[in-house]
Protein backbone atom coordinates (compact mmCIF):
# COMPACT_ATOMS: atom_id res chain seq x y z
CA UNK A 1 0.00 0.00 0.00
CA UNK A 2 0.89 3.08 -0.90
CA UNK A 3 1.19 6.38 1.46
CA UNK A 4 -0.14 9.48 1.02
CA UNK A 5 3.01 12.89 1.11
CA UNK A 6 -0.04 14.48 3.43
CA UNK A 7 0.56 11.67 5.78
CA UNK A 8 4.22 12.87 6.63
CA UNK A 9 2.63 17.01 6.96
CA UNK A 10 4.58 17.94 10.15
CA UNK A 11 4.83 21.07 12.20
CA UNK A 12 8.36 21.88 13.28
CA UNK A 13 8.69 22.47 16.98
CA UNK A 14 7.36 26.17 18.74
CA UNK A 15 5.83 27.04 14.49
CA UNK A 16 2.06 27.62 14.83
CA UNK A 17 -0.84 28.53 12.22
CA UNK A 18 -2.45 31.54 11.53
CA UNK A 19 -5.50 32.02 13.10
CA UNK A 20 -8.31 30.99 10.22
CA UNK A 21 -5.83 29.15 8.34
CA UNK A 22 -7.24 26.06 6.91
CA UNK A 23 -4.88 23.19 7.62
CA UNK A 24 -1.16 23.27 8.71
CA UNK A 25 1.51 24.29 6.47
CA UNK A 26 2.75 21.43 4.30
CA UNK A 27 6.40 20.41 4.66
CA UNK A 28 6.89 16.98 3.45
CA UNK A 29 10.41 15.37 2.81
CA UNK A 30 8.98 13.78 -0.25
CA UNK A 31 7.35 17.24 -2.28
CA UNK A 32 9.12 19.18 -4.04
CA UNK A 33 9.47 23.12 -2.32
CA UNK A 34 7.69 24.10 -5.11
CA UNK A 35 4.63 21.86 -4.23
CA UNK A 36 4.85 22.81 -0.64
CA UNK A 37 5.01 26.57 -1.73
CA UNK A 38 1.83 26.11 -4.34
CA UNK A 39 0.12 24.49 -1.22
CA UNK A 40 1.14 27.55 1.30
CA UNK A 41 -0.19 29.77 -0.95
CA UNK A 42 -2.99 27.84 -2.62
CA UNK A 43 -3.76 28.11 1.45
CA UNK A 44 -3.16 31.61 2.24
CA UNK A 45 -5.43 32.68 -1.19
CA UNK A 46 -7.99 30.40 0.93
CA UNK A 47 -7.89 32.42 4.21
CA UNK A 48 -7.73 35.69 1.68
CA UNK A 49 -11.16 34.59 0.18
CA UNK A 50 -12.59 33.94 3.62
CA UNK A 51 -11.18 36.99 5.15
CA UNK A 52 -12.98 39.02 1.46
CA UNK A 53 -16.15 37.44 2.20
CA UNK A 54 -16.35 38.68 5.87
CA UNK A 55 -15.46 41.97 4.42
CA UNK A 56 -18.09 42.10 2.11
CA UNK A 57 -20.63 41.36 4.70
CA UNK A 58 -19.36 43.86 7.12
CA UNK A 59 -20.01 46.02 4.18
CA UNK A 60 -23.05 45.04 3.42
CA UNK A 61 -24.30 45.12 7.21
CA UNK A 62 -22.88 48.72 7.02
CA UNK A 63 -24.24 49.63 3.97
CA UNK A 64 -27.64 48.43 5.14
CA UNK A 65 -27.21 50.66 8.50
CA UNK A 66 -26.70 53.59 6.22
CA UNK A 67 -29.50 52.88 4.68
CA UNK A 68 -31.83 52.34 7.37
CA UNK A 69 -30.49 55.46 9.32
CA UNK A 70 -30.92 57.43 5.91
CA UNK A 71 -34.54 56.32 6.25
CA UNK A 72 -35.32 57.47 9.51
CA UNK A 73 -33.59 61.09 9.50
CA UNK A 74 -35.31 61.50 5.68
CA UNK A 75 -39.06 60.60 7.77
CA UNK A 76 -37.71 63.12 10.73
CA UNK A 77 -36.84 65.60 7.90
CA UNK A 78 -39.99 65.12 6.47
CA UNK A 79 -42.39 65.25 9.38
CA UNK A 80 -40.62 68.63 10.70
CA UNK A 81 -41.59 70.13 7.19
CA UNK A 82 -44.68 68.82 7.86
CA UNK A 83 -44.93 70.50 11.37
CA UNK A 84 -43.27 73.25 9.87
CA UNK A 85 -46.32 73.83 7.45
CA UNK A 86 -48.29 73.93 9.42
CA UNK A 87 -46.92 76.81 11.75
CA UNK A 88 -46.75 78.57 8.74
CA UNK A 89 -50.51 78.31 7.98
CA UNK A 90 -51.16 78.52 11.80
CA UNK A 91 -48.96 82.21 11.57
CA UNK A 92 -50.32 83.27 8.24
CA UNK A 93 -54.06 82.68 9.90
CA UNK A 94 -52.84 84.63 12.72
CA UNK A 95 -51.74 87.61 11.28
CA UNK A 96 -54.72 87.88 9.18
CA UNK A 97 -57.00 87.59 12.22
CA UNK A 98 -54.81 90.10 14.00
CA UNK A 99 -54.72 92.44 10.76
CA UNK A 100 -58.95 92.44 10.86
CA UNK A 101 -59.08 92.91 14.33
CA UNK A 102 -56.84 95.82 14.05
CA UNK A 103 -58.86 96.78 11.48
CA UNK A 104 -62.28 96.43 13.22
CA UNK A 105 -60.41 98.58 16.54
CA UNK A 106 -59.34 101.29 14.16
CA UNK A 107 -63.16 102.11 12.83
CA UNK A 108 -64.36 101.49 16.57
CA UNK A 109 -61.94 103.99 17.44
CA UNK A 110 -63.14 106.01 14.49
CA UNK A 111 -66.45 105.71 15.50
CA UNK A 112 -66.20 106.22 18.79
CA UNK A 113 -64.05 109.78 17.86
CA UNK A 114 -67.12 110.49 15.72
CA UNK A 115 -69.51 109.95 18.62
CA UNK A 116 -67.49 111.69 21.05
CA UNK A 117 -67.47 114.99 19.11
CA UNK A 118 -71.42 114.50 17.87
CA UNK A 119 -71.89 114.40 21.48
CA UNK A 120 -69.47 117.45 22.34
CA UNK A 121 -71.50 119.55 19.65
CA UNK A 122 -74.93 118.57 20.85
CA UNK A 123 -73.74 119.72 24.44
CA UNK A 124 -72.55 123.09 23.10
CA UNK A 125 -76.12 122.99 21.16
CA UNK A 126 -77.88 122.49 24.35
CA UNK A 127 -76.08 125.12 26.71
CA UNK A 128 -76.55 127.78 23.77
CA UNK A 129 -80.37 126.53 24.05
CA UNK A 130 -80.76 127.08 27.45
CA UNK A 131 -78.90 130.27 27.52
CA UNK A 132 -80.65 131.57 24.69
CA UNK A 133 -83.91 130.19 25.53
CA UNK A 134 -84.69 133.55 26.82
CA UNK A 135 -84.05 134.93 23.31
CA UNK A 136 -86.06 132.32 21.57
CA UNK A 137 -88.97 133.61 23.91
CA UNK A 138 -88.15 137.04 22.32
CA UNK A 139 -87.88 135.50 18.30
CA UNK A 140 -91.25 133.71 18.75
CA UNK A 141 -93.03 136.81 20.25
CA UNK A 142 -91.71 138.40 17.03
CA UNK A 143 -92.43 136.22 14.31
CA UNK A 144 -88.88 135.19 13.33
CA UNK A 145 -88.94 131.61 12.21
CA UNK A 146 -87.37 128.54 14.48
CA UNK A 147 -83.88 128.31 13.03
CA UNK A 148 -80.57 128.81 14.32
CA UNK A 149 -77.71 129.70 12.39
CA UNK A 150 -74.55 128.58 14.94
CA UNK A 151 -71.17 129.80 14.81
CA UNK A 152 -69.93 127.46 12.21
CA UNK A 153 -72.37 128.98 9.82
CA UNK A 154 -74.36 125.99 9.66
CA UNK A 155 -78.11 126.05 10.51
CA UNK A 156 -80.49 124.19 13.13
CA UNK A 157 -84.09 123.95 13.27
CA UNK A 158 -84.54 124.64 16.99
CA UNK A 159 -87.26 122.12 17.57
CA UNK A 160 -84.33 119.48 17.00
CA UNK A 161 -82.93 121.33 19.91
CA UNK A 162 -85.14 121.53 22.23
CA UNK A 163 -85.90 117.24 21.69
CA UNK A 164 -82.53 116.61 23.23
CA UNK A 165 -83.09 118.92 26.38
Amino acid sequence: MIKSPLDKIQLTPGQTLPPGFPGQFIFADSLSSVETLLTNIQGLLKVALDNAHIQEKQIQQEKKELRMELYREREIRENLERQLAVELQSRTTMQKRLKKEKKAKRKLQEALEFESKRREQVEQALKQATTSDGDLRRLKDTGIPDIEIEKNGTSHDSTSIQEFQ
